[in-house]
């Protein structure tokens, strides 16, 4: 009884979500989007508050997480609250899949 009672206590609490990198590989600043490879896929964000990521920049956070997430730009500094559009296994189908008003998109790339 006392396993099966910690069991649920345990399981009601969860565990909380483990930080990982993601390094933007395609950042739009006129639509507040960015692309970024998570080692073997790729999210497609969407920026709420701080400046935005540059190219190459490596942000650190609950990469996958729902909701609001804040990730820390680990190679400018600062922070950035965005939300986790989309996720998937190639790079082109989220690009591709961008707001229309993302003038990057339209760039080729």
């Amino acid at each position: 009884m006392r396993r099966a009672l910690l069991s649920l206590i345990l399981a009601m609490i969860g565990v909380p979500a483990l930080a990982a990198d993601a390094k933007a590989i395609w950042v739009d600043p006129s639509c507040r989007c960015f692309v970024a490879d998570l080692g073997g896929e790729f999210g497609f964000y969407t920026w709420r508050s701080g400046e935005p990521p540059n190219d190459g920049d490596v942000m650190q956070g609950n990469v996958t997480g729902e909701g609001l997430v804040e990730l820390v730009n680990k190679t400018t500094g600062g922070s950035n609250t965005v939300i986790v559009m989309a996720l998937s296994p190639t790079a082109h189908s989220l690009i591709h899949s961008s707001p229309a008003d993302c003038k990057r998109r339209w760039q080729g790339k």
